[in-house]
């Protein structure tokens, strides 16, 4: 365990580059009583409402917690929702504000655990070439500060072809620790990349497959292994599986599993970017690509016992180690 704790130790001198979707995470808690006379649908009396960054966003808040300094590119609108997101960001800077764009949110109706509603809205076509060349003005100047370079996209607009192929020629150039969290992994197939962190479903669709349901998730990816690895082109990849955990691959290793405990499902949301950045962090300081999925896990078995988009702390995290090296 002392191998943990000295990355750990690390992450407080950590810089994190994130690129990719920010939203805003609004979630309305009531109860719900009744049904509605008009339809049967339930009404739900509000009680109070909490908005969190989400996405990229929440990524970028994670790595925050645990103790890096960050800078989130990305692109809101300039409506009250870019302004909230704005403060719930808490200081980190790097979001473009953008008229002509409607800031992705995320609103969802509980009713205590219960997500009973979500709907969404915002801007997911394709940036113009106006932001697209404030972006890679930032990538082109920022990419030598930074540790490590996280992309967060999923799949709204920020991530064009220019903008990858700007992130392909800097990293050529000058190479980072590069993680990548893409709906479409496909997409940065050519890039010099370190590790991916596909869950389940993007998994599957990374090798145009359908799921069996009737077939266990962790022989699937197992099985899958090196067609995973090449199809990503990356060095490392962690599937995450939420309830089965993790499945750590790398070239020339055996598949490692992390287990989880299962969560509320709606406890798990934004686990998969506390992962990220727990990850990202960790790969920049230890060539250990197991112990940096294990602290990533455990930093994201940390977040699905809070509720809504929530974030580990760097104190969590050592506390959960430190906690297992105390005598008996």
């Amino acid at each position: 365990m002392s191998d943990f704790l000295s990355v750990l130790e690390q992450f407080s001198r950590s810089r994190i580059l994130v690129i990719g979707e920010a939203m805003l995470d609004r979630y309305l808690y009531g109860g719900a009583t009744r049904l509605c006379q008009e339809t049967p649908v339930p009404v739900v009396t509000l009680s109070h409402v909490i908005d969190q960054p989400g996405g990229a966003a929440n990524t970028a808040m994670n790595l925050q917690s645990l103790g890096a300094k960050v800078t989130l590119l990305s692109v809101a609108g300039g409506d009250w929702e870019g302004i909230r997101l704005r403060q719930v960001l808490q200081g980190i800077e790097g979001v473009v504000s953008a008229s002509d764009r409607t800031t992705l949110t995320k609103q969802r109706v509980m009713d205590g655990d219960r997500l009973l509603l979500r709907f969404d809205q915002g801007s997911t076509e394709s940036l113009t070439t106006e932001l697209e060349d404030k972006l890679i003005t930032e990538l082109k100047t920022q990419w030598k500060d930074y540790d490590a370079v996280i992309i967060s996209d999923y799949g709204y607009g920020i991530l064009t072809n220019r903008i990858i192929d700007t992130i392909d020629q800097l990293q050529k150039y000058r190479p980072k620790s590069l993680i990548v969290d893409a709906k479409n992994l496909l997409k940065y197939q050519t890039l010099d990349v370190t590790a991916v962190k596909p869950n389940y479903q993007q998994t599957s669709a990374l090798l145009n497959q359908i799921e069996n349901v009737n077939s266990s998730r962790v022989q699937y990816v197992k099985n899958n292994a090196e067609q995973i690895l090449e199809k990503t082109g990356a060095k490392i990849v962690a599937a995450t599986l939420d309830r089965d955990g993790v499945i750590l691959l790398q070239r020339d290793h055996a598949p490692y599993q992390i287990r989880a405990n299962p969560a509320c499902s709606t406890q798990t949301i934004g686990a998969g970017d506390t992962f990220t950045a727990a990850f990202a962090i960790a790969l920049a300081y230890t060539n250990n690509a197991t112990i940096a999925a294990e602290l990533a896990a455990a930093a994201a078995a940390i977040v699905v016992q809070k509720p809504g988009t929530a974030r580990c702390t760097l104190e969590e995290l050592k506390s959960r180690f430190s906690h297992v090296l105390e005598p008996s």
